[in-house]
């Protein structure tokens, strides 16, 4: 790890949940979906250079120090603000970057994105969500930040993001994430299968239970899916029976409504380089061909894709800025007039 130079990606911050004026509510989680605290940095203190995955976290310092329900303390009376800012409007963006990507460099996407919707300060509210996909510029250590990154992106979903939507009550939903993000939304709205080891050293180091997550509330929210090259499978959507060993197709919450992806077959990071491992390694098949979202409508009828083909990159920005994006929103009937 220390090797191919990985961080964490983690808030510049020092108050990283906080609201921004007019109509922005800012969201970042650690590698466990724990929310950062005001003021972070003096108490929990900076994480490792190294990306190592076991030696910093929020719950596992505050389990070393004692502060465990300080720290749950904030996040219950977080989600609580949160409940409040957004009670009078009609609408909820909340913007979900993908793996190796730092906090910087996704604002700047964030902000273009929120300048080609079509916002009413005083009926819509946005979030921004930042988790912990890793970061490096090392172009070798891209493989180790990625196996890592899967296993975060199912926990920011399922413990951070999961959180911000039982906030939520009787809104319109829009979800819009890029890469791996599709995972954490996914996790969010069904219940992630772990590994028995990751869920093993998750407890062991950090002092989180995998299986101690509130489930999905049924708060009467009505849920779009917009999902940029999304670096997921098949497998992403079924669940494991524990007794029997058998896998079968998570059922989705009635809330979502609405899934619609990108499917892109020159994406290369979503052919992994070579097509064949588009399906292995942590699938992410599932933007790169279309017969994946072919057999997901039979258990899913309201997914649908865009096709992408013909874009090389797999790149935030390059997806948002492609007109087919544009073309999407006006679909959802989102999108600025111009």
């Amino acid at each position: 790890m220390v090797s191919c130079g990985i961080t964490h990606n983690v808030p510049k911050d020092p108050y990283p949940n906080s609201f921004d004026k007019p109509n922005i509510v800012n969201s970042f989680v650690d590698q466990n979906g724990n929310f950062y605290p005001d003021n972070w940095r003096k108490t929990y203190g900076e994480p490792p250079k190294s990306g190592d995955v076991n030696a910093y976290s929020l719950m596992k310092i505050a389990t070393e120090k004692g502060l465990e329900s300080q720290l749950k303390g904030f996040e219950k009376t977080r989600m609580l603000a949160v409940g409040s800012k957004v009670k009078a409007k009609d609408r909820v963006f909340i913007f979900v970057h993908g793996f190796n990507a730092p906090s910087d460099e996704v604002n700047e996407s964030y902000e273009y994105m929120r300048k080609l919707l079509k916002l009413n300060t005083n009926k819509d509210e946005v979030v921004k969500f930042y988790w912990d996909g890793l970061h490096t510029t090392n172009p070798f250590g891209g493989a180790k930040v990625w196996f890592s990154a899967t296993s975060f992106s199912q926990m920011a979903g399922e413990f951070g993001l999961r959180n911000l939507l039982n906030s939520i009550n009787n809104k319109k939903i829009i979800l819009i994430s890029h890469s791996r993000g599709a995972s954490v939304v996914l996790s969010a709205l069904s219940s992630a299968t772990f590994s028995e080891s990751f869920a093993k050293g998750t407890l062991v180091n950090h002092n989180v239970d995998v299986d101690a997550a509130k489930k999905l509330a049924e708060n009467g929210n009505e849920i779009t899916c917009i999902m940029l090259a999304p670096a997921i499978g098949l497998d992403d959507f079924k669940i494991r029976d524990l007794t029997t060993g058998t896998d079968s197709f998570c059922t989705l919450s009635k809330q979502v409504k609405r899934i619609h992806i990108t499917i892109n077959n020159t994406d290369v990071m979503l052919k992994k380089f070579v097509g064949f491992l588009s399906n292995k390694l942590r699938a992410t098949d599932l933007g790169y061909k279309s017969n994946v979202c072919d057999e997901l409508v039979k258990y899913y009828p309201f997914m649908q894709y865009t096709d992408f083909t013909g874009m090389k990159s797999h790149d935030f920005n390059k997806y948002i800025r492609n007109p087919k994006f544009k073309t999407m929103l006006k679909a959802e009937g989102i999108a600025v007039n111009r």
